[in-house]
């Protein structure tokens, strides 16, 4: 019986690992993609990054 509540647990643990992998990529991917797609359809390249406040004034 102690066996099987930890099999399932590493099975749990191991689905979590691979859905949280997932929902990572899958948010990097929106997060550095949709700053490309805004400036050049959104703002049509009319202001820089910089103007935009998208990058900061001084790094740190």
């Amino acid at each position: 019986m102690v066996d099987q509540v930890f099999a399932l647990l590493g099975w749990i643990a191991a689905f979590g690992t691979v859905i949280g992998g997932v929902i990572y990529a899958i948010a990097r991917f929106v997060s550095r993609d949709s700053t490309q797609y805004d400036m050049e359809f959104l703002w049509e390249y009319r202001f820089t990054r910089k103007e935009l406040e998208l990058e900061p004034d001084d790094p740190v």
